[in-house]
C-alpha cells in the first residue's frame, strides 16, 4: 500500500556548504536533485552520503543536518500534512541563513514525490 506524501518543499537551492537543520523531523524525507548532500541525525552512527536523484527519509526525531559538499537542489516531502517538522533552518554562508515555517500541500495526482518537474538550479 502507497502512502500520501506532502509536498513541503520542491526545489530548495542549496550553496555548497550551506545545511539544513532540521529538528523533529521524523519521516521527512529528503531527494537530492542535483549536487551533493551529507545527512547525519542525531543518535544515529550512520553517515547518509546522497548523489543527485537519491534520497532518504529521516527516521528518528531530534536534529538532522544536511550539508552540502556542492551546490545542490534539494526537495523535501512528508506523510504528515500537519507539521512535519518542529523547524526547518537554512544555514551557512553570509549570503543567507533564514527559517522555513514547515507547511505541507496535497500532491497533485500523477505528481512525482519530489516535485512535478526536474528544476534547474539557480546560482
Amino acid at each position: 500500500m502507497e502512502r500520501d506524501e506532502y509536498l513541503i518543499e520542491g526545489a530548495m537551492p542549496l550553496l555548497r556548504d550551506e545545511q539544513l537543520r532540521i529538528e523533529d523531523g521524523r519521516d521527512l524525507l529528503l531527494h537530492l536533485w542535483q549536487g551533493s548532500l551529507w545527512i547525519t541525525q542525531e543518535g544515529d552512527r550512520r553517515d547518509i552520503l546522497l548523489r543527485a536523484g537519491q534520497s532518504f527519509r529521516l527516521d528518528r526525531d531530534g536534529t538532522a543536518i544536511a550539508r552540502c559538499w556542492a551546490d545542490a537542489v534539494v526537495a523535501l516531502t512528508s506523510p504528515r500534512k500537519e507539521r512535519p517538522a518542529r523547524s526547518i533552518e537554512v544555514q551557512g554562508t553570509d549570503r543567507r541563513s533564514w527559517n522555513m515555517r514547515p507547511h505541507a500541500r496535497a500532491l497533485r495526482p500523477g505528481e512525482r514525490a519530489a516535485g512535478a518537474e526536474r528544476p534547474s538550479h539557480a546560482a
